[in-house]
């Protein structure tokens, strides 16, 4: 299931206004209710306390005196009026503000509910001696005095309710809009275009995005470039041995030596690549154990050793105890890939200089030549994988493919540097993590 982020916008909106409006509601609703009791509990008060006071003093007040009394005090001007009345029970006499001959129904009652004119009115009775004290209001001034409280809450809600909608579609048009034109640009490209994206916005999150869109796009096109000079590359390894063979074979009498020396180096070629594509599908670190790198390469080395002799060139070692976490046959094939380029592209008389040391806690592998060495550009390039540098195959090849990924593999890394003494020849290092 997809997920518009605009249906997420829409929700929070409707939420915004879902929860202002449920407020108001509840709000409102507690407030009415609140303010019923409040009014009701000061009426009753009012009625009670106004009882006794009339009852203290009634005995020296006339009735017509009381009576004006009564309508001066409370005034009949608005709908903030209280209707009040008070009956003596012992003389029958009668005493109001407001115009009326209601005659008294219940001297015990004390909740009333009685109509005058067009309104309702509602309050309390309270009897003190022989006399009975009435104290209403209206019935609808509970709700006006709501509507009121209605409109001094709904007006502020209603405004932070539209501050907020504004504020989120601000933040969800900033947020959308960027990333809009952001799939729009990457929709409008042609399947092979790998340039960076270079659309500016000032939203932080989505330059985020499009940086890592680009580092990715750079990482891809890296690797692309790589996999076209790798095919070229083996195209160039196959197409000699492949030719020699073509040629040996158009003619009448085949050197079979020769045919069988191609077939070799074709055989070598293919192992290669089969290591590689094997290093490509990874899942070596699953089979890492330590191994001990000086057992490893002694007798590693005592092979190699014969060989180069056989080549006029002398091999030397120094190896110092060190351990490393890796896979033992990939790390032999590596220093057999680096021998091997030294019996392939130095002459004789190379001197040969095999050193493995411990570090600050880091195995070190040099193997330097007194060869005819490289430039430091050149180096520069071999350090970055298959490298060839011209039509004999001057280089590492498949071989520097092989021990770079195998370095990639075990975390270290691979160097191509100058001899420390300024003399000619190349040292390739591999420096082990801890």
């Amino acid at each position: 299931m997809k997920l518009r982020l605009t249906w997420v916008a829409a929700a929070l909106a409707a939420t915004t206004v879902i929860t202002a409006v449920t407020g108001v509601v509840a709000t409102y609703h507690e407030a009415s209710e609140e303010l019923r009791d409040v009014l009701d509990d000061d009426l009753e008060s009012q009625c009670r306390l106004l009882a006794r006071l009339l009852a203290a003093t009634h005995d020296g007040l006339p009735a017509a005196e009381l009576g004006t009394l009564l309508r001066a005090t409370f005034r009949e001007d608005d709908e903030d009026t209280l209707w009040v009345n008070v009956y003596d029970t012992a003389d029958g006499g009668f005493a109001s503000n407001l115009p009326h001959a209601l005659p008294l129904a219940d001297p015990q009652a004390r909740q009333l509910s009685l109509r005058l004119g067009s309104h309702e009115w509602t309050g309390y009775q309270h009897r003190e001696g022989h006399l009975v004290v009435q104290l209403l209001r209206r019935a609808d001034r509970h709700g006006e005095i709501g509507a009121d409280i209605l409109d001094d809450i709904i007006l502020p809600v209603l405004a932070g309710s539209a501050v907020n909608l504004a504020l989120l579609a601000a933040l969800i048009g900033l947020s959308l809009w960027p990333l809009s034109r952001l799939v729009r640009e990457i929709g409008a490209r042609s399947a092979d275009s790998l340039a960076p994206l270079a659309r500016p916005t000032v939203a932080a999150e989505i330059a985020v995005l499009r940086d890592t869109l680009n580092r990715m796009f750079a990482d891809v096109d890296l690797v692309l470039k790589r996999e076209r000079q790798f095919a070229s590359d083996v195209a160039h390894e196959l197409r000699t041995p492949l030719t020699t063979l073509k040629i040996e074979l158009a003619t009448a009498n085949p050197d079979a030596q020769a045919l069988k020396a191609e077939v070799d180096r074709l055989a070598r070629l293919v192992e290669q690549l089969l290591t590689l594509a094997r290093l490509e599908q990874g899942r070596w670190r699953d089979a890492f154990t330590i191994v001990d790198l000086h057992a490893l390469y002694a007798p590693e080395l005592e092979r190699y050793r014969e060989r180069m002799q056989r080549a006029g060139m002398v091999l030397v070692s120094e190896l110092a105890p060190a351990t490393v976490r890796g896979e033992a046959t990939l790390l032999q094939s590596l220093l057999q890939n680096l021998l091997n380029n030294v019996l392939q592209h130095c002459p004789p008389g190379t001197r040969v200089l095999v050193r493995l040391r411990q570090e600050a806690g880091h195995a070190v592998l040099d193997v330097s030549d007194n060869g005819p060495g490289l430039a430091e550009p050149q180096r520069q390039q071999m350090g970055q994988g298959f490298s060839r540098f011209d039509s004999r195959s001057t280089g590492l090849g498949i071989g520097l493919a092989i021990c770079q990924r195998i370095a990639q593999v075990h975390g270290a890394s691979l160097e191509f540097l100058a001899n420390d003494d300024g003399q000619p020849g190349l040292k390739i290092r591999l420096g082990f993590a801890s």
